[in-house]
């Protein structure tokens, strides 16, 4: 036997061999199968302005939490002769704003009041959005046109004007932006939640749970809301960008905090009034709000391409 036969004829048993035992020469086939929540979680990860995103969300949660614990001081009140109203000043890494007082301190105490509020706004608007929605969408009927005309008339009011009616007559305080913030933020939840559960309810293995028996609270709970999740887990995402903004908004506007709070929408209202001397003023707070929401949008976007179901495998 020659040694091309020879070698021809090795493979030939290590090719049965790998037969008998299950094995398989496709090496695509040796990959072991994800489930939905893995493959999302390593798609997620491949996104890399979405990973960027999440890094510089991380970062700017960590400096919230840590610096007022390094930090130490008064950042409220004003400090006679120490106007030095300059960048760089050795009262501060950020130096002063015109009353004295330390940008870094207040950057860090508006930080933090504004990842406190968003993530408080985010958690009740969601679970207020999936009841009301979910209850329209799977019950239908009357139940469906009273919660539907009633996001559509709130909607038709622009949120500014109910945010300057409420806090008008309730005065400003954390409570009150707060529940501003979620009288007009679980609207769009709402919406959200009613089309997914629409577009569930009337699927084969909810009219096979159907058949079996189950009751509409079980088959609502089991069925229904896993399955219409998905999407309310990016607006999560958008709605803490969101009440961002919006109480930066109605702080700028002066119906929203106001000082000596140090909210980073008090605080570009304040650098306003002094940016031809001291830019930094505005430009500091400004720039923390901007890196803010984009980070938050730019998770938003990679958990909304994540957690698309048609892009699965296209990797």
């Amino acid at each position: 036997m020659s040694e091309r036969q020879r070698a021809n004829s090795s493979d030939d048993h290590r090719v049965g061999a790998a037969a008998l035992v299950g094995e398989t020469t496709d090496p695509l086939q040796n990959q072991p199968d994800l489930t939905y929540w893995q493959d999302v979680r390593t798609r997620f990860l491949r996104n890399r302005v979405a990973v960027v995103g999440l890094v510089m969300f991380a970062s700017l949660a960590l400096f919230a939490i840590v610096g007022p614990i390094i930090l130490q001081g008064d950042y409220k009140s004003a400090r006679a002769g120490l106007q030095l109203n300059r960048l760089g000043s050795h009262y501060g890494i950020l130096g002063t704003d015109d009353l004295g007082r330390d940008i870094l301190h207040r950057v860090v105490r508006g930080l933090g009041i504004s990842l406190r509020l968003a993530a408080a706004v985010a958690t009740i608007t969601t679970l207020l959005g999936m009841v009301l929605g979910g209850l329209a969408g799977y019950l239908g009927g009357w139940v469906d046109n009273l919660i539907s005309r009633t996001v559509d008339a709130v909607y038709a009011i622009p949120y500014v004007i109910i945010g300057i009616a409420v806090i008008t007559v309730f005065g400003s305080s954390f409570i009150t932006v707060f529940a501003t913030l979620v009288a007009v933020g679980w609207l769009s939840t709402a919406r959200l939640f009613r089309a997914a559960v629409l577009q569930v309810r009337n699927q084969d293995y909810i009219e096979a749970a159907r058949a079996t028996g189950a009751s509409s609270k079980r088959i609502l709970m089991s069925h229904v809301v896993p399955n219409a999740l998905p999407p309310i887990i990016v607006s999560i995402a958008f709605a803490i960008a969101g009440a961002i903004l919006a109480e930066s908004i109605y702080s700028f506007l002066g119906i929203g905090f106001i000082e000596p709070t140090p909210s980073i929408g008090v605080m570009i209202r304040s650098g306003r009034n002094n940016f031809q001397q001291a830019p930094h003023l505005l430009l500091v707070p400004a720039t923390i709000l901007i890196v803010l929401t984009l980070s938050i949008v730019f998770i938003g976007d990679g958990l909304r391409d994540a957690l698309d179901p048609k892009l699965r495998g296209s990797d």
